[in-house]
């Protein structure tokens, strides 16, 4: 924890607004395809994009940061207060964790909707994220199914000002 001030207690959330019609039915499970036990109809009319959302411990918004698609990733909160988001569209995107401002970008190349990891190599900290759509596109971003493949993991070091004398991110 940093000296100068205490932590915000912040509950961050990745947004699909979108609009969708679901049915259930019996469905063959295939491996690599999303698994939705019937179908979701996503009108691309109705895609309004997403966006990062951070909560206050009574439910108040905090912030929100928009992005032009929906997030399907997961998010990825570091003790130095960075905020990790992937976009459909292939941009690997750090926001300031306390007000949602954008501090970084990388474009990978395709859509990213998988779970950033964090991990330490003698003492320096590096931030990994897989890449790659699979079948999974159609579902929620239909409007990106012509968007590039691929599939590659990226590993990012975090500046060496981001961590304590331990080699952990404060």
């Amino acid at each position: 924890m940093r000296a100068s001030a205490a932590r915000p207690a912040l509950l961050y959330a990745p947004i699909i607004d979108a609009c969708a019609t679901f049915r259930t039915y019996p469905t063959p499970f295939k491996e690599g395809l999303s698994y939705f036990g019937g179908e979701a109809i996503v009108v691309p009319s109705q895609v309004g994009g997403g966006a990062v959302k951070a909560y206050r411990p009574d439910g108040t918004l905090a912030w929100q940061w928009r992005y032009k698609f929906p997030i399907v990733s997961s998010l990825l909160s570091t003790a130095g207060d960075l905020l990790f988001v992937g976009t459909p569209d292939g941009m690997f995107i750090a926001l300031d964790a306390r007000s949602g401002r954008q501090l970084w970008q990388f474009r990978t190349g395709t859509g990213i909707h998988s779970n950033p990891v964090t991990y330490s190599v003698r003492g320096r900290q590096y931030v990994a994220v897989p890449t790659g759509w699979g079948g999974w596109i159609k579902g929620f971003s239909p409007n990106l199914y012509g968007h590039e493949r691929g599939a590659a993991i990226f590993a990012f070091a975090l500046p060496q000002s981001e961590q304590g004398a331990s080699g952990q991110a404060q």
